[in-house]
């Protein structure tokens, strides 16, 4: 009896200090939705497919109880699915012929075309 109390006590305190990762998974997914609402499956697909094998990969670790592991995959998913929504926000930016900033500050003077074609 007294050993089987000690052990329960061992495994809850090995998994208190494996903290489940759920707020780095419900960020990854947050982030790939936001590239998915800017089409990054389309305009940025190689990255967008990375972040998804990321998310994938910490969804699994997660179930199989690798915390660790679950914690950076998820947290590699949310900065390549950042990664792949500023991509493809660019790209449509530069398909309407839309404007950049340049480095130099945010102001309406600074505003310079992307195509850069001077006449």
């Amino acid at each position: 009896m007294r050993l089987q109390s000690l052990i329960s006590f061992l495994v809850l305190g090995v998994t208190a200090c494996h903290p489940r990762p759920i707020e780095d998974l419900v960020l990854a997914d947050v982030a790939l939705k936001s590239a998915q609402k800017v089409k990054a499956e389309v305009l940025a697909p190689d990255t967008y497919r990375k972040a998804e094998n990321f998310y994938l990969r910490a969804k699994k670790d997660f179930s199989e109880g690798y915390f660790d592991s679950a914690k950076k995959f998820a947290h590699q998913a949310r900065q390549t699915a950042e990664q792949a929504e500023y991509q493809s926000v660019v790209k449509q930016t530069e398909l309407k012929g839309g404007f950049t900033e340049s480095p130099s500050g945010s102001s309406k003077d600074n505003l310079v075309p992307d195509d850069n074609n001077e006449e």
